[in-house]
């Protein structure tokens, strides 16, 4: 495994606003390089990011019908195709145990997670589920919990608990949204 899935380039970043190696392309979005790879990152999302490898990128928003007991998200983007698609994400249904990386990324929105670092969080937690679509499933707790022991293998300790601290944080979330 690679530092925070980084060597391998499993995916780009960018906050809201993040105009970094962009060309604005419109009104309506940037245009990034990503190895040979285009990505659709939209300047006003909550979160964007996108994957080199397999060419697909994502825009989180809230949903027009979002509310507290209804975290709606609407997810727009490209898929591995180039095509554009949209998706509604209740993050209150998603179960960290058995989601997609898209869902887990509502999640760390949803609880506030949108740090550089809980996104690194959850790029290893993906390098370490073997998934290459931001689309598959997998168990992305167990995976952040090997990349916790990593840490804990090599020592270190902030980083560690770091990454207890986020777990924690999405598994109260569900098990709150559960009840």
């Amino acid at each position: 495994m690679s530092i925070a899935g980084i060597g391998n380039q499993r995916g780009i970043y960018a906050p809201a606003g993040n105009a970094a190696k962009t060309a604005k392309t419109g009104d309506a979005f940037q245009c990034v390089s990503a190895g040979y790879q285009k990505a659709m990152l939209c300047p006003d999302a909550l979160m964007s990011y996108s994957s080199p490898r397999t060419g697909e990128s994502v825009n989180i928003y809230k949903a027009d019908n979002y509310t507290e007991d209804q975290p709606i998200y609407l997810l727009k983007g490209l898929d591995a195709d180039g095509n554009p698609f949209e998706q509604e994400v209740d993050a209150g249904k998603i179960d960290p145990n058995h989601c997609s990386y898209n869902e887990l990324m509502v999640l760390n929105v949803e609880t506030g997670h949108t740090s550089p670092g809980d996104y690194l969080h959850s790029v290893a937690a993906r390098d370490q589920s073997g998934t290459d679509s931001f689309f598959e499933t997998g168990n992305y707790i167990a995976c952040a919990e090997k990349a916790m022991n990593d840490m804990k293998t090599t020592g270190s300790w902030n980083s560690y608990l770091s990454y207890d601290r986020w777990i924690q944080s999405l598994l109260n979330y569900a098990s709150q949204m559960r009840k």
